[in-house]
């Protein structure tokens, strides 16, 4: 960090997490809210998996601009841009009737999205030395994991109090407090400690064709998109209501296990990249964590019924899940540093492409599995079967994850010391 001005950088990249964790909020917040999206739009769990993956389409499509754009014109113009998409969006998703005017709610609030995580990875390279990437980016996931439990708990507990859609103007006037943040204190020009001084003259198009080029960087994306999954896939949208088909709870108990994987999100981004650091092996930590949360999943699925067991198995899912933005650090480490935007915005457009094709993949298993049983007012009911069935896609992806993990090198070197 530079000595000469240490609390600034830290005050800057405090203002980008906290618009992180808000847009993780966002993200996860129709977890909670199922129920009330299927009666007010009379929905399946199909167009409900639909819908809310809306956001995944817009967030992925702009991962690579967003890339660009942090590489070239800085963070705070880019930030306001992405806090005003998000309040706007908040708002079209929580005022009409009809679904696709939430769609395209949900698609502005992921455009906004777009640039939080990125923009923290790369305000962290340009304003801090190489050595600290690989905990900042840890403890940008902690700031993720804390945004993916107050959109659990708390934003039920709001939804049993006011509604769905009250809930989500409270979430829009939160964003406008956010923006102002950003206007006050993040200034409009970032320099880096380590770019600017041997730029290269290639194009834009070259620029991103090398990176989806080379193979290590690619294959670090895909294992970390196939590693996110447990948030993408199932913390994010199916986690409560599988826990409140399997141990027959409402939607505020449920949301207790969507908060606990986050706990073990936060303690695991932290402990394992220490770790992985200090042990001097970035995938063989990754092998491990991948594997063993492919276990635990089974243990979830096919194990004990008893909610404190699953509360604490998914503890345990939520920790290993922790070494996931390691292969952030793996894909920087292979690129050259006036890249940095670039490559890790190519790394997370592969993580949320992943993830926008299984929401709605598993809400259309769901509905492949369904046995036929409605409620009175005709909406279907999932029962426990359904859910185990559908989430084993998870750990069988995260198998995947563990074999291709094999075909990337380490990157640790002298300069991560």
């Amino acid at each position: 960090m530079r000595k000469e001005t240490p609390c600034r950088p830290w005050l800057i990249w405090w203002i980008t997490a906290a618009f992180y964790l808000y847009e993780l909020v966002l993200r996860v917040s129709p977890s909670v809210m199922t129920e009330g999206l299927m009666s007010s739009f009379n929905a399946t769990s199909t167009l409900i998996g639909i819908l809310v993956s809306f956001y995944y389409y817009s967030y992925t499509i702009l991962q690579l601009p967003c890339g660009i754009m942090l590489d070239k014109l800085g963070a705070k113009n880019l930030l306001l841009v992405s806090a005003l998409l998000c309040v706007v969006g908040s708002c079209l998703f929580a005022s009409p009737e009809k679904i696709y005017i939430a769609q395209i709610g949900r698609f502005l609030v992921g455009a906004g999205s777009a640039c939080a995580f990125v923009s923290c990875l790369q305000v962290a390279t340009s304003l801090f030395t190489k050595k600290y990437f690989v905990i900042l980016v840890g403890i940008t996931n902690v700031m993720g994991t804390l945004g993916g439990l107050l959109g659990g708990f708390p934003i039920a507990k709001s939804v049993n109090a006011i509604g769905w859609r009250n809930t989500t103007y409270v979430l829009a006037a939160i964003g406008l407090i956010i923006i102002a943040l950003i206007i006050l204190f993040i200034p409009k020009n970032i320099k880096s400690i380590s770019d600017n001084k041997n730029n290269e003259s290639h194009s834009i198009l070259k620029n991103i064709l090398s990176l989806v080029r080379n193979h290590q960087i690619v294959l670090s994306g895909v294992i970390s998109g196939l590693m996110y999954l447990p948030i993408s896939a199932f913390a994010e949208l199916w986690i409560v209501p599988f826990f409140m088909a399997k141990h027959g709870i409402d939607n505020e108990k449920a949301s207790t296990a969507a908060a606990t994987i986050f706990v073990g999100i936060a303690f695991g981004s932290i402990v394992l990249a220490m770790a992985a650091k200090k042990l001097g092996g970035y995938m063989r930590t990754i092998r491990l964590a991948s594997l063993s949360t492919a276990i635990m999943f089974a243990v979830l699925i096919f194990g004990s019924d008893s909610l404190s067991t699953s509360l604490l198995i998914v503890f345990i899912i939520g920790f290993l899940t922790g070494a996931q933005p390691i292969c952030f650090t793996c894909a920087k480490n292979n690129a050259s540093s006036n890249l940095s935007g670039t490559t890790l915005a190519l790394t997370n457009c592969i993580i949320m492409s992943l993830g926008a094709v299984f929401q709605p993949a598993l809400g259309a298993l769901l509905d492949t599995f369904w046995n036929g049983t409605v409620t009175e007012n005709g909406m279907r009911i999932y029962d426990a079967s359904c859910y185990k069935l559908t989430i084993l896609t998870i750990p069988a992806s995260l198998i995947i994850a563990y074999f291709i993990s094999f075909f990337v090198k380490e990157t640790i070197n002298l300069e991560d010391e």
